[in-house]
This record gives C-alpha cells, sequence and structure tokens, in this order.
C-alpha cells in the first residue's frame, strides 16, 4: 500500500548566518556553543558540532585539540571518561578526509567502534550523522558534524536538499570559532580600492551605492569586492565584512 510521505523541507541558513556573523563581529555576547544549540533546532537536527584537529608529531594521525559542542553534559563526560577520542571514527576518518562524509560510510567490524555507537545513540547524539572538513586560511583543519533522529529515507532526502547550504555554514562555525578562540590570522594586505569598497559593503551600502560614492563603475566595485572576498577566503560578501572586521583587516571604527 502507498503511503505518502509529507516532503523534507530545504532549510534556510540565513538566520544561522545572521548569528553566526553577528558572533565573528562581536555583537552576539552568546556562547557559541548555546547558539549552535539555537541553530540545530531552527534546521531541525538533533546536535553540532565542531571539532578542531592538530597534526600528531611523530604520526601520521591527528590529535583534537578543540571541542565546542552540543552534546548532553552527561555524553561529553562519558566521552571523555571511556577516552573515546582514542577510537573515534569520525576524528580517525575525518583528519584525512576532503568531501563531506556519511557516518554511514564508518561502519566498523570492530566491537569497539560498534559499541562506541551504540553507547553515543543511548545518549542522545542521534541516529545519523554528516561530517564536514573545513580548512581555513589560517592553515587550521576542522570538521563541523551535523547530527539528527530523521528515518534513514528522511535523513536521505534532507541531505539531498541541504549540504551546500550545511557546508556555507560549517565555514562560517569554524570562522566564528577562530575568534571566538583569538587565533592569529596571517596578514592580508588589501589595496586601498578594496579597503574602501569592504567598508562601505560593511556598512551596508550596495554596489550601486559604492560606485557613486566612490566615483567609480558599478564592474570596478564587484571586482574590488570580489578580490577582496578571495584575499579573505570568504565564502560571500557578508562573511568577508565580518571576519575583515573581527581580524583587524579594516578598523571597527571605520563603521561607525
Amino acid at each position: 500500500m502507498y503511503v505518502w510521505r509529507k516532503p523534507m523541507p530545504s532549510i534556510t541558513i540565513d538566520s544561522a548566518a545572521i548569528r553566526l556573523t553577528d558572533t565573528i563581529l562581536g555583537y552576539n555576547e552568546q556562547d557559541l556553543e548555546e547558539t549552535l544549540k539555537a541553530i540545530a533546532v531552527d534546521i531541525g537536527l538533533c546536535h553540532i558540532s565542531y571539532l578542531r584537529l592538530s597534526p600528531d608529531k611523530g604520526s601520521d594521525t591527528s590529535v583534537l585539540t578543540t571541542a565546542i559542542i552540543t552534546y548532553s553534559k552527561s555524553w561529553q563526560h562519558r566521552y571523555f571518561e571511556r577516552q573515546y577520542v582514542l577510537i573515534d571514527p569520525v576524528i580517525a576518518f575525518g583528519s584525512k578526509a576532503v568531501l563531506p562524509f556519511d557516518w554511514d560510510q564508518l561502519a566498523s567490524d570492530d566491537p569497539a567502534v560498534q559499541a562506541f555507537f551504540a553507547d553515543a545513540l543511548t545518549h542522545g547524539v542521534g541516529c545519523n550523522g554528516i561530517s564536514i572538513p573545513v580548512r581555513n586560511r589560517r592553515g587550521a583543519f576542522a570538521v563541523v558534524s551535523f547530527t539528527s533522529n530523521h528515518s534513514k529515507e528522511e535523513w536521505q532526502e534532507y541531505k539531498k536538499k541541504n549540504i551546500i547550504k550545511l557546508q556555507l555554514m560549517s565555514v562560517l562555525i569554524d570562522s566564528a570559532a577562530s575568534i571566538n578562540l583569538k587565533l592569529n590570522s596571517p596578514p592580508v594586505k588589501l589595496s586601498k580600492r578594496e579597503e574602501q569598497c569592504l567598508i562601505w559593503a560593511a556598512r551596508g551600502k550596495t554596489y550601486q551605492d559604492i560606485s557613486e560614492i566612490l566615483n567609480i563603475s558599478f564592474g570596478s566595485v564587484k571586482s574590488y569586492l570580489d578580490t577582496a572576498r578571495h584575499k579573505l577566503n570568504c565564502i560571500n560578501l557578508t562573511h568577508a565584512c565580518a571576519v575583515a572586521v573581527a581580524t583587524g583587516v579594516i578598523p571597527a571604527k571605520a563603521l561607525r
């Protein structure tokens, strides 16, 4: 018998992008963990986790250096008490991954890994998971994971509709975490015009507004802003403005 299922909705990252950009700019005083909890609810998922990894000197493995996660305190305590970090397949696989990977890919015959996932499930981590590797312009490497309790069919549809948005969101989460952790950034040198255009964009001016203010063509404004965005390794203009201010590439006082 045919059973009609309500189509899975496509998520919007507008609200999440605003929350994360406010965090990057320092406008949002809320702890990043609490921000991620709110975002998870907004996009219909259980949890979001951010894991920063560093190469383990003398081996080909990576070690966990930073974790910002929304999992329950009981699971966090159990994770570290049982030293799950040593067998966590998300860390093992994620340290070498380039593309997003579903946790179903991590299926293992290893009883310890099977027990780890079973334990995670009983502690509310979620029955589905996807992890997205992120490498930023600081040379840092991280893995952002999203978990859910959708059915397998619903989860496949959710991923298909929203994977690009989840990837963009992961980049913003990495930037917010980097600012939150006060990591140093390599210097980015903008030209005078790039800086002027970015400052006006950060003030909320449109490309046409900036063209008239600086008395340059619309095409030139777009070219300067695109170049500045690429130098900052940002996914869009809003992200570029936030990162430029947060890292001092353009002075915050210039926005007053």
